[in-house]
C-alpha cells in the first residue's frame, strides 16, 4: 500500500531539503525533518510541543548549534540533495506511530512521535533532556494513552498489556510498515508533484 502524507507532512518534507542546504549537508537527517517542522510551525507536533511547555524557537537554536557546519550548500546543488537512510528509517518508524494512532495518513505529529521512541538524534536528544516521555507526548497530544499502540496490536494481546510495553517494544503490525525503498520513492513523487492535494494527481 502506497504511504500516504498531508499537505502539511509534505511541505515539512520540502522544507527539509531547504534546511539541509541551510545547515551545509548534502544527506536530509531526521534533524532536517525536524526543523522543517518547526519552519512550517501551523501542525500537530509544534502544537504539541508547546502544550508540554517547551518553546519550539529554542529547539531550533539547539538544532542549529549541532548542525551547522562552515559552508551552506549552494541552492543550485538542491535537487542532489536527498533523504538519507537515518531518515528514511524514522518517517518508516512514523508511520508505525500512524497506524498505532489509528490515522492513515502521515501526519508532523507521527514523526514526533517516532523521534520520541527513537535515539540517535539531536531532537531525541533535546526531547529526553527535557524530560519528555513518550506518554506525555501522547497525552500533551490529546491522543488517550489507553486507546494508543491498540490499532496495530498483534491479535489475543490484551489492551492493557499494549499500553505497558516499552518504548520500542511498543507493539504494531509489522505488515502496515512500508518499505524504506518504496517510502524514499512516494516521498519523491509527491515531492515532483507539488506538496498541496490541489494537485490532482496527489492521492
Amino acid at each position: 500500500m502506497e504511504q500516504r502524507f498531508s499537505d502539511d507532512f509534505l511541505k515539512v518534507l520540502e522544507f527539509s531539503r531547504d534546511e539541509a542546504l541551510r545547515t551545509g549537508w548534502h544527506n536530509i537527517c531526521p534533524d532536517h525533518i525536524m526543523l522543517g517542522i518547526l519552519r512550517h510551525a501551523d501542525n500537530g507536533a509544534t502544537r504539541t510541543i508547546e502544550a508540554l511547555g517547551l518553546i519550539p524557537d529554542h529547539l531550533k537554536v539547539s538544532l542549529d548549534e549541532a548542525l551547522f557546519v562552515s559552508e551552506q550548500i549552494p541552492w543550485e546543488e538542491r535537487e542532489s540533495v536527498n533523504f538519507s537512510d537515518s531518515s528514511l528509517s524514522i518517517l518508516q518508524h512514523a508511520a508505525l506511530e500512524a497506524a498505532r494512532c489509528g490515522d492513515e495518513v502521515l501526519e508532523p505529529l507521527h514523526f514526533l512521535l517516532a523521534i520520541c521512541r527513537i535515539s540517535g538524534s539531536y531532537s531525541h536528544d533535546y526531547l529526553d533532556d527535557c524530560g519528555v516521555e513518550l506518554r506525555s507526548l501522547v497525552e500533551a497530544a490529546d491522543i488517550p494513552w489507553s486507546q494508543y499502540g491498540l490499532a496495530g496490536r498483534p491479535s489475543g494481546m490484551s489492551d492493557e498489556s499494549s499500553v505497558m510495553m516499552s518504548r520500542s517494544e511498543a507493539p504494531v503490525n509489522k505488515a502496515s510498515s512500508p518499505d524504506p525503498t518504496l517510502m524514499a520513492a512516494a516521498i519523491e513523487k509527491r515531492l515532483r508533484e507539488g506538496y498541496t492535494t490541489d494537485n490532482p494527481n496527489v492521492s
